[in-house]
């Protein structure tokens, strides 16, 4: 048992230097990477948890969802996008879409456990037919920004 402790302290704290050492962007902005990743889990998590199939991340759509949480994180405000199928859509073939924004001085699960209590957000998280996902993500002095784009 103490063992165990002492390796989650030592992952923990390796854990801590890794992403303490990870290069910020312009405006204090944090890598997109980590938070990105962190929501395709949690996504997936409360998916699996619903015997939902898993959404698979769109890389280059993804950029495109950071692009948005940026625009969101300088304007200081939350906003949907304004033409969702034409902005990240064009030249996809599609059936249905949905997209969660959301702001958080927490942490992406905290964002995640907000998204699953409200009525409109859980049913993009829980759409059965979403296949694909695009995330843009990013922390500007201590706010996460995030854009969740679902389609299928």
């Amino acid at each position: 048992m103490r063992t165990r402790i002492l390796r989650m302290a030592l992952a923990a704290a390796l854990g801590g230097l890794f992403f303490g050492a990870l290069p910020s962007g312009a405006h204090g902005a944090t890598t997109s990477f980590y938070p990105r990743h962190a929501m395709l889990t949690a996504t997936n998590v409360s998916r699996y948890h619903h015997a939902l199939q898993r959404v698979w991340i769109n890389r280059d759509m993804s950029q495109l969802a950071r692009k948005h949480s940026i625009a969101m994180a300088n304007a200081n405000t939350l906003y949907h996008t304004p033409d969702p199928a034409s902005y990240y859509l064009k030249g996809i073939r599609w059936h249905y879409w949905g997209e969660n924004v959301g702001v958080t001085g927490g942490t992406v699960r905290d964002l995640e456990s907000a998204f699953m209590a409200s009525a409109p957000h859980r049913a993009n998280i829980l759409h059965s037919t979403f296949r694909h996902v695009a995330i843009g993500a990013v922390r500007i002095d201590g706010v996460l920004w995030v854009t969740v784009f679902f389609y299928s």
